[in-house]
């Protein structure tokens, strides 16, 4: 479940035995300022953790004539493997190429390939060949930094900046994170709430998507009709 910065703070504050308090961005308590911080780190943590389906966002571009590299989206934390397309040719990028394989390419006697080469390179991905007169849309799946929802707007950003602000993470993990750093920072016992963040965040991670049926034949559910109960071929009389 995903709540409000303001909520979880509270939650925090009544679990540790503080006053619970009324406002958090615009506080001047200085535990409550600490909380907030430690929220922002428990959320940094949780980034890198997992790639969170809400998360997950889809960045489309088209090449320009003479234009061999494209920008990051301005939100991105990391791309997600394997999901690089020209969709235009409906081919996968080849890639991403290390540093060694892309100067072979580039400065070898090597012939230009049919399909699109990259490489992500000072925060800008490059292809191969260089993109002519014809457009080609490139898609790809990347992990977004906006971890939170404005309250106001319910539009992604990636801090909080009002105490209506929803957390996209699951708020027990959050409150368990967040009481997990309060202790460590005060030199305090950790060992019952390491175990509480790491029960709540394994189980958020295992429900974050559903399950997929595997099957132990290597076919994944029923086919009513398929090459496997219709013979492949014309059926023009």
């Amino acid at each position: 479940m995903q709540k409000t910065i303001l909520k979880i703070i509270q939650q925090v504050a009544g679990e540790l035995n503080l006053p619970q308090p009324q406002v958090v961005v615009s506080s001047e308590d200085a535990n409550v300022l600490k909380l907030l911080a430690l929220a922002r780190a428990t959320c940094d943590d949780l980034l890198a953790e997992h790639d969170w389906q809400a998360l997950q966002t889809r960045q489309q571009f088209s090449t320009t004539n003479g234009v061999d590299n494209y920008a990051f989206p301005s939100d991105i934390e990391r791309y997600i493997d394997f999901t690089m397309f020209d969709s235009t040719s409906r081919w996968p990028l080849q890639g991403s190429l290390t540093p060694g394989q892309w100067e072979w390419i580039k400065t070898g006697f090597i012939s230009s390939a049919p399909f699109t080469r990259f490489r992500v390179w000072q925060d800008r991905m490059y292809l191969d060949p260089t993109p002519g007169p014809s457009a080609h849309t490139i898609s790809i799946e990347y992990i977004s930094n906006s971890y939170v929802l404005d309250g106001s707007t319910q539009l992604p950003k990636s801090d909080f900046t009002q105490d209506s602000d929803v957390c996209r993470f699951d708020h027990r993990v959050m409150v368990y994170g967040i009481k997990l750093k309060w202790l460590a920072s005060i030199s305090q016992d950790t060992t019952a709430a390491l175990i509480d963040y790491n029960r709540a965040l394994e189980a958020s991670k295992g429900t974050d998507l559903p399950g997929q049926r595997l099957s132990l034949t290597g076919r994944c559910g029923y086919r009513p009709i398929s090459t496997a109960n219709y013979q492949d071929g014309s059926w023009v009389v």
